[in-house]
């Protein structure tokens, strides 16, 4: 009798705390709603992206021109080298040409479509 009188005195004080700390607990509240609240702000962060990678391209772009410059430089009359030199500054051009037609070909379908 002794323990069945401790194991509901037991089962009356311990058992609910130990329930109870098996309650999942609420998620904290965020305190910083993070960089992106609308829809806007998705447009400026793909911008920013953009005009990254674009300077990154542009600095590709004039590396190229610099190595074409260099491989002429030590070319020494050699006509192989100088062909491979002549591609490498074709190459750079032709990035240029690439780049500036991304920097330009929006601007001219928005002005043909009226747009803003």
């Amino acid at each position: 009798m002794k323990k069945l009188g401790l194991f509901l005195l037991l089962s009356v004080l311990v058992f609910p705390f130990l329930a109870a700390a098996q309650l999942p607990t609420p998620a904290p509240e965020p305190t910083d709603p993070g960089p992106v609240d609308s829809g806007q702000d998705i447009v400026d962060l793909i911008n920013q992206f953009l005009f990254w990678l674009a300077t990154i391209f542009w600095i590709a772009a004039a590396g190229f021109i610099f190595y074409a410059a260099f491989l002429y430089l030590t070319a020494a009359g050699d006509a192989e080298k100088v062909k491979t030199a002549s591609h490498a500054l074709l190459y750079g051009v032709i990035a240029i040409a690439v780049g500036l037609m991304a920097y330009g070909l929006p601007v001219l379908v928005r002005n043909v479509l009226g747009g803003n």
